[in-house]
């Protein structure tokens, strides 16, 4: 079953991260969890996107343009040398279309999305899922409708392994343009949104491993996570399960589902002062990460959107899940294990 091009979340899990990469594996892990909410989805693996490559010369074509035009090497401090490099491998494989069968084999699954979510052209978000976790590296695209939209998104998705921060990123690691490694992509229902963000399960200030921190937007969470707002913040007493402070942020803009795409658009005045959480969605919000920390037993840095059209206790849906890092360094090994064990059993 390790063998394929495509795979419905729920016939995969956390062992298949090499095969899907972290996000469409996580994701599929989380299914796996009692009362957790993900959107239906499926995820594309990156033999896939291996298969693209061979099947379309991509690799050829790639390095022989490094060979004629940057015999020696993109400098680090060189933007605009970056830019160009990045601008050309792009259209090199945007340039190119998948065989008949890759094409049939993904679109086959977004029509059956579709039927699974009683939709002709069901909204999609279209996400980029490498092996390792690097925020905001690789390209996400929102509300794509349409089987043929989708296609192009992923290979879109495929070619953002050539853009500047990905090229930049291959530099410091030392690894050749040429060869940066292949990505999954992950295909997920929109969520209308009506307020989204993420959530850390440990203070991600302090270090304390028994509050947690929300942050929060109206809208789809893209504001929050690209940091072009500033989001309200909640904190979350993990042991009581009671929120213990309100901070409201300002939240001037949000980010919203088009026809086609999204778009940002002014939050009205009256809106902007007020929290676009309530303290039972805060709590129902901190329950799901609990549980996504309990399973994956580490912290986690979760993305989760309000969905108005499920029940208020049941509204809260998962996006994405993946370890938390930069915590704080603020207590001993032993205290750390001593509050796990609290935790535990508390939880």
């Amino acid at each position: 079953m390790k063998d394929r091009e495509v795979y419905w979340l729920e016939e995969i899990g956390q062992e298949y991260n090499d095969i899907v990469g972290k996000k469409s594996a996580n994701l599929a892990e989380a299914l796996k969890v009692a009362g957790i909410q993900v959107p239906p989805g499926f995820a594309i693996s990156i033999r896939a996107h291996k298969r693209f490559i061979n099947e379309t010369g991509i690799g050829r074509e790639i390095r022989q343009y490094l060979r004629q035009n940057v015999p020696k090497g993109i400098a680090l401090a060189g933007l605009e040398q970056l830019e160009q490099v990045s601008l050309a491998l792009r259209n090199i494989v945007e340039s190119k279309g998948m065989s008949p069968a890759l094409k049939e084999t993904i679109a086959s699954h977004y029509r059956a999305l579709c039927d699974k979510c009683g939709a002709t052209d069901v909204a999609v978000s279209v996400r980029s899922a490498g092996v390792k976790s690097h925020p905001g590296q690789y390209e996400t695209y929102l509300n794509v409708k349409g089987a043929e939209p989708v296609l192009q998104k992923v290979i879109k998705v495929w070619s953002s392994i050539y853009n500047t921060r990905s090229i930049s990123a291959a530099i410091r690691q030392a690894i050749p343009v040429g060869k940066c490694p292949p990505i999954g992509v992950c295909i997920l229902k929109m969520v209308p949104a009506r307020a989204a963000g993420v959530c850390f399960t440990v203070h991600p200030t302090t270090g304390d491993e028994t509050k947690a921190l929300i942050e929060s937007n109206w809208g789809l969470g893209e504001s929050v996570v690209s940091g072009r707002v500033t989001p309200d913040k909640f904190v979350v007493d993990r042991i009581e399960m009671q929120v213990i402070e309100r901070t409201p942020g300002q939240k001037e803009k949000r980010v919203v589902m088009g026809d086609q795409g999204v778009s940002e658009e002014e939050i009205p005045a009256d809106e902007r002062g007020k929290l676009s959480l309530s303290d039972e969605e805060a709590i129902n919000i901190v329950a799901l990460t609990k549980k996504m920390e309990s399973h994956f037993r580490v912290p986690q840095d979760v993305e989760w959107a309000i969905d108005d059209s499920l029940p208020a206790h049941e509204n809260v849906v998962l996006l994405q899940t993946r370890p938390q890092v930069g915590i704080p360094e603020k207590k001993s090994a032993t205290d750390k294990i001593i509050d796990m064990m609290i935790r535990s059993f508390r939880s």
